[in-house]
């Protein structure tokens, strides 16, 4: 079994929970409440801004000019694909630029994106790889299985499972797994082990993020 298949295999009950927790469902079938749809709009915003910071790391540490070209491609979809998605939708609610830019991070977002950001400051290129998997790939796995089922009638959520489904993103998913396959071969088991928690602690973070949304859950004070 290749390694990639292994570490879906250990976070199986993980990612069911998230291609099954409420806010993916809604967007599924069309049903999200709006309200909580722009918030994980503009909290996934500022999220990728700091996604960005992690993927320029990410880059300076690769090994090769062909990782170094692929992991800027990665980042370039980020910025050009997933973040205009943002900006289109919620200019559509009346939210600019300007304000997404200058949202907040609720406190598991800011967690979350501090996660990454220590993983790939202390890491190598293969633990910045564990940690990328759960977000790049959970997202694909999430957009192709609510695309099988049927799009919504609403046009924001249709969009968005169009965008992580489509051809591009499924291709970088799938340069992702490859790499990691590869770089798994002749490995020793602590480093595979390693790989494996810091895979499954951002899995869990893509739960927490999605439970973030659904509950619209902000700084208390």
């Amino acid at each position: 079994m290749k390694f990639s298949a292994q570490l879906r295999q250990a976070g199986h009950s993980i990612w069911e929970a998230n291609i099954n927790h409420p806010f993916v469902q809604g967007i599924g079938q069309g049903t999200l409440a709006e309200d909580k749809f722009i918030f994980f709009l503009e909290q996934d915003y500022v999220f990728l801004i700091e996604y960005c910071r992690f993927f320029g790391l990410v880059i300076a540490k690769a090994a090769n000019l062909a990782d170094m070209r692929k992991f800027s491609e990665i980042l370039q979809a980020t910025v050009s694909v997933e973040m205009e998605l943002h900006r289109s939708v919620c200019a559509d609610f009346g939210i600019t630029s300007k304000k997404l830019e200058e949202t907040k991070p609720a406190p598991y977002n800011l967690g979350y994106t501090s996660y990454l950001l220590s993983v790939v400051y202390q890491g190598d290129s293969a633990d910045c790889m564990a940690a990328l998997l759960p977000c790049l790939w959970g997202y694909n796995e999430i957009g192709l299985r609510l695309k099988e089922k049927g799009l919504p009638q609403h046009k924001h959520y249709q969009d968005w499972i169009l965008t992580y489904s489509s051809d591009e993103f499924t291709g970088l998913t799938e340069w992702c797994k490859s790499w990691i396959d590869n770089f798994a071969q002749g490995q020793k088991p602590d480093k595979l082990k390693r790989l494996e928690e810091i895979f499954l602690t951002t899995s869990r973070w893509e739960y927490v993020f999605w439970e973030m949304a659904w509950n619209k859950m902000n700084w208390p004070v």
